[in-house]
Order: C-alpha cells, then structure tokens, then sequence
C-alpha cells in the first residue's frame, strides 16, 4: 500500500491511502482558491476557512463537473481536481453563488406577491424599499448576530424595511441540512412588510425555525395578515385569490366606522362590523375580518386605541376590553371595565400626555397606563380639552401628520393639538378626504 500525506482543507495534516486513486501533486485548498472557488489571494495558503464556506466551494464544485453534490471532499472529488484542465478561472462562480442566493431571494419574494397585491421588483440602482445584506457577528450592525445557530436574521418593520441575515449560518436550498435561504427570507420579508410574529408554529410568521419542507406554503394565518395589510390579490376573472368569510364585506366608501387606530407599524385600522381595513394617504386596503388578524377579538366595536408608549391595543366593546400585544391576546383579557363606563364612544392615544383618553357622550376620561390615575375625578367636559369638536363621536385617532381625527355620522373632524382647536373648514366628508374615494 503507498501513503501519500495530504494537507486537509482545514490544514490539519492527516495520512491519506487509497490504491484507486492517481497521485495527487496539489493541495484541494489551492485548487480551489486557484480557480476561484474559494475567494482570496493565490498566496493567502494559510487561511483557515470556515468549515461550510469549504463545503459549499466543494459543492459548487461538484455541480459545475457534474458530480453528485456532497460537499463533501471524496475520492471521487479528489480525482476530479486532479484531471488535465484549463488553467484559468472559472469565471461563472460568482455568477452561480449570486444567481442561486438572488433565486431564493426572489422566491421568497414571490410568496408574498402570490396572494396579495404586492409586486416586488430588484433595483440595480436607486433607493429601494427593502434592503438585504448579510453580516457576521461584528460592528456591521447595531445588532449584531451572534454567531451560528439561535439567531438566524433580524427585519425592521415599515418604513425601514432592513433585511439582515446571519452571513456564519449554512445557507442551503432545496435540502434540510443548514436553513433554507427561502424559507427564512420570506420570514424577514413579512416583518418588513409590516407582520408581527403568529401563534402558530407551523405558519411562515411563527417565531421559531421549523425547518426545511418541500412542498412549503404559506399558512391560512399567514394569509389572512398579510391581506390585512395590503388586501387580496385579485385574479384575472375578477375574483379574490382566496374568498373571504361569509358574510357582507362592507364599502369602505359606504360603510359606517366603528373605530379608527394607529396600530402595530404605524398602520391605520378602520373597523366596521366585523370587518377591517388599513387606509394611508392615499388609498384603502380590501376589507378582512377582524378576528383573522386579532384572533377572539369579536366585531361591532365600540373602540380601539394602540398606545405608542407601551405597544399595547385596547379594544372595548359593552364592559369589556381586550388587550393585544402586536395581534396576540394578553393573558387575562378580556376583562371587564373598572372605573371606565361601558359602551365608550371613541379612544386615542394622546401623545402630549402619553395617556389614553376615552370620551363618551360629552364627558372624557384619561387613564395613564404605566403611572396613577385617579379616576373618580372624571369624566370632564370634553370642550375642557378642545374647543369645537361635536358630542358621542363614534371614532377618533390622532394620526402621523400630528392632527387628532374624529368621525362622526358621515363627516369627520380635525383637531389641531397644539391649539387644542377643530382647525378651519371642518368637518368634511369621510369618504372622499379620507378613504380617498371618487365623488
């Protein structure tokens, strides 16, 4: 038997017999910095690469020589390198990396666009709306990753739309070894389209890595949020991707509110029945259920508030209210009403004094969350915190633009909150200034 001594790609000298094999005169490291497989200076022969950077440059290598894909440094492989060829680069390396990271990208992207209206489109210059890189566990970013495993990627929620990911995980496609690039960026991607996490551990939006699944689909769950959001994707017949609950899915031109909040991500909830939708400055989303994006949470509301101080929703409804973090009930919700009269008329959150205020009829009540109330001093005269606005409105929100809105019948009202005033030429009509609708 001859022996021949080969430095291993991790440089550890080992004692490698094989009859089959032909002499081997290079090292496999070399040969794959040499032609490009693996990414540094000819000269750098001391570089101690990462076990599943090695892999995938053996992968890459397998495919490209039409060999079955192991990553693994086989006698198989080892022949392979040792095989007359070119003496250039392989130039399509780069190419074949980026092109499958891009593919998953792009598929992940797509999960979202199948069932909503969303297109997404990749800018080779310009501002986009999303971003994504991927970085170590360095100064990269304010948050940084901490190494492999635990945390895989991070997203902010709208506008920001930052996509991170791990750049020290093993990013793999199509197999169950290391996590799927696909599975894990269309995660991300839902968080920067404005999705919280859900409760269930099988759907995209679940907290927790559920592995790698072929046949992988979005969950009803998953669905119904990101539909919320954005509305349904509507087919060239003309009908919805996917029908909505029975039932009498209201006009948002037409349809009495309910409620009016600035909620999760800064998005803007109507509620009418047992429907909701989100407005922006520009147009309205189709109307869902309620209870598919704050599950238990039953229609007809009397109001809704989301505190910008703690992240908490408030919905009330007869003697009860129901509290949210993000969609997910609080435990111990719902609960009966104390110092509150039921069947309230409106709530907001009144960033001044970072507290909530409620109003009923002619008379408001003001609750802070986090300090003392007491509230045996209330309710006030609501023209003691602003002058102008009607009695018993039925929904209120102080919105981005710093205004305080109240709805009432048809019409609404603008409250400048620096003055404490209805501003000039209000009240206006509902439909048109703010669902945007044609006359």
């Amino acid at each position: 038997m001859n022996c021949y001594p080969l430095v291993w790609l991790q440089k550890f000298l080992v004692l490698f017999c094989n009859l089959s094999l032909p002499y081997i005169d290079f090292f496999p490291q070399e040969y794959l910095q040499k032609f490009g497989y693996l990414h540094t200076p000819l000269d750098s022969k001391d570089v101690n690469y990462p076990p599943e950077k090695i892999a995938e440059a053996l992968r890459v290598f397998q495919k490209v020589t039409n060999m079955q894909i192991s990553g693994n440094l086989d006698s198989a492989t080892l022949a392979m390198m040792n095989r007359a060829r070119c003496g250039l680069e392989d130039p399509f390396i780069d190419n074949s990396l980026s092109y499958r990271t891009r593919l998953a990208i792009q598929s992940a992207f797509k999960l979202w666009s199948e069932v909503s209206p969303l297109r997404f489109m990749e800018l080779q210059q310009g501002r986009p709306d999303i971003k994504i890189s991927f970085h170590r566990k360095d100064k990269s970013c304010p948050v940084p990753f901490d190494g492999r495993g635990r945390v895989l990627a991070h997203a902010d929620a709208p506008e920001s739309g930052i996509v991170h990911f791990d750049a020290d995980e093993l990013w793999t496609e199509g197999k169950s070894q290391g996590f799927s690039l696909r599975i894990v960026a269309a995660h991300e991607i839902g968080h920067a389209l404005g999705l919280a996490h859900s409760q269930y551990y099988s759907a995209l939006m679940g907290p927790i890595y559920s592995g790698y699944r072929s046949d992988f689909k979005l969950h009803p769950d998953d669905i119904q949020g990101i539909q919320s959001l954005y509305g349904n994707k509507i087919l060239t017949s003309g009908t919805p991707y996917q029908p909505m609950p029975a039932g009498v899915r209201p006009d948002p031109c037409e349809a009495s509110i309910d409620a009016v909040m600035l909620g999760p991500s800064k998005r803007t909830y109507v509620f009418s029945g047992q429907y909701v939708w989100t407005v922006s400055s520009s147009s309205y989303s189709s109307p869902t259920v309620i209870s598919a994006l704050w599950r238990e949470l039953p229609g007809s509301l009397d109001a809704a508030v989301h505190s910008q101080r703690t992240g908490k929703s408030y919905f009330l409804k007869g003697e009860k209210v129901w509290r949210y973090t993000d969609f997910k009930l609080d435990s111990g919700f719902p609960r009966f009403l104390t110092n509150i009269p039921g069947n309230i008329d409106s709530a907001f959150y009144f960033p001044k004094d970072k507290r909530l205020v409620f109003f009923k009829g002619s008379g408001y009540w003001q609750w802070d969350e986090i300090g003392s109330t007491n509230l045996n001093s209330f309710p006030k005269p609501i023209s003691h915190l602003f002058h102008g606005v009607p009695s018993s409105t039925e929904a209120a929100v102080a919105w981005t633009d710093g205004h305080l809105y109240l709805f009432k019948g048809r019409q609404h009202w603008r409250v400048n909150l620096q003055r404490q005033t209805v501003d000039k030429d209000y009240p206006q009509d509902t439909a048109s200034h703010w669902m945007q609708c044609d006359d």
